[in-house]
């Protein structure tokens, strides 16, 4: 690896580490980190990392669509051609690594190659998305999207903040955010080359084979059914026999089973990225007790993979056990609305070359698929996209969320590195 660019990224790491604890320390809700969508703590995260970036000899500001843009100086105003972002909001309650490390790894590789010498990166813009998580609005990527012009007014006034009760639109005016201009891309896209973004591992993997890195070869689909219901028919437990029962949870957690059993032996069948959650299941306060054949069950249904096909063949099956626990139990289930995504291939060739320049220096860089970023709409869009995991022992979207600084440095020199090459090729 070029030692010049290793060195300038060693003396940032200080100042870098000294940047998470300053952000976690402002967004600290109590018990874990909070950084609203739209809010007052996004936006004083977003602040930090500005006054950081020009600390550094970088311009940074807030684009018309109120994300973080950093770029190198006098090029704010110049078509980008590599991007590289992550997300600066949290899930309620969560961690403080989850999106904010690929920000801060982006603006730490635009530092050290400014300082460290990388020729022909100066078409280089780092993004720091607004609203990537989507419990706050229902819905994720609105940073992503409002940048590409994927989300227009009437859409925006559709959407409500969970906890403010406010649309989209009403905390973009509180941002000074011209609506006007919504639905128009804010950078334009034809000339981005490429699209990169580091962000820790949610899950365990990394940590279970001793690595410290991952290229992303896929990210996975999913099939959502957010608040499905079944619903059956309330009784006395000792006064009714089994065949006259409509007992709405018997029916939900054989359900529930049937597809742990298919889902495992998908995995037999080799599809071992499939994915399946349930990760509501209540019956209903007011009316339950132990004496009670419940009448009412709410639930979620979650599943996802990098395969759209695997999906589907998993979701008929479920539909079909469905149908036939609710004639089995007299029950009748409502799945609600079907919401997701499909399944996105991201380019294999950025992939490859983040494992060749890993090997170049050293470090086993593994493959795998990975759940939903920002990223997903760039390579949807047809940019060639890559994304570096960073191991994390204690999974995402909670106060534990760990990464280790010197897995942090690791990741951000092979960013970095990779970027290097990127422009290289494409100069």
């Amino acid at each position: 690896m070029n030692e010049k660019l290793c060195d300038a990224i060693d003396g940032l790491m200080p100042s870098l580490t000294d940047l998470f604890k300053a952000i976690a320390v402002r967004s600290h809700d109590g018990v874990g980190i909070s950084r609203d969508a739209y809010g007052a703590v996004e936006t004083a995260t977003g602040d930090i990392l500005i006054e950081y970036a020009r600390a550094r000899g970088l311009d940074a500001r807030y684009d018309r669509v109120g994300n973080v843009n950093v770029t190198r100086k006098g090029q704010f105003d110049k078509p980008p051609e590599i991007l590289i972002g992550s997300h600066i909001d949290s899930v309620p309650r969560g961690g403080n690594y989850d999106g904010l490390a690929g920000v801060i790894a982006g603006i730490g590789a635009l530092a050290a190659l400014e300082h460290g010498g990388g020729a022909g990166t100066g078409g280089l813009r780092v993004l720091g998305f607004r609203g990537e998580e989507s419990p706050w609005f229902g819905t994720a990527y609105l940073g992503s999207k409002l940048l590409m012009g994927a989300i227009g007014r009437e859409e925006a006034e559709r959407l409500k903040r969970f906890d403010t009760g406010k649309t989209l639109v009403q905390h973009l005016e509180a941002l000074g955010v011209d609506i006007s201009q919504l639905g128009r891309a804010a950078i334009p896209l034809d000339r981005v080359k490429a699209y990169l973004e580091l962000h820790i591992e949610q899950g365990p993997h990394l940590e279970s084979i001793d690595k410290p890195l991952a290229a992303v070869t896929a990210v996975r689909g999913n099939i959502r059914y957010p608040f499905a219901t079944c619903e059956g028919r309330y009784a006395h437990s000792a006064g009714v026999p089994r065949h006259l029962r409509a007992d709405a949870l018997m029916a939900t957690v054989k359900l529930i089973a049937y597809c742990d059993e298919l889902w495992r032996r998908e995995i037999e069948a080799g599809h071992d990225d499939l994915v399946f959650t349930c990760g509501i299941l209540q019956t209903n306060s007011a009316e339950h007790s132990m004496t009670k054949v419940p009448g009412e069950v709410a639930f979620s249904f979650n599943v996802g993979g990098v395969s759209d096909a695997v999906m589907e063949r998993f979701h008929a099956a479920a539909m079909d056990k469905a149908h036939a626990l609710a004639q089995e139990h007299h029950v009748r289930f409502d799945f609600g609305s079907r919401v997701g995504t499909n399944a996105v291939d991201l380019d294999k060739d950025i992939a490859e070359l983040l494992r060749w320049v890993g090997r170049e220096a050293g470090i086993d860089v593994e493959r795998m698929p990975s759940v939903g970023h920002d990223a997903a709409m760039f390579a949807r869009r047809g940019i060639p996209t890559g994304i570096i995991l960073v191991r994390n022992a204690n999974g995402s979207h909670n106060p534990d969320e760990h990464m280790e600084m010197t897995d942090f440095a690791v990741g951000l020199k092979l960013l970095t590195m990779s970027t290097a090459r990127i422009a290289a090729q494409n100069g």
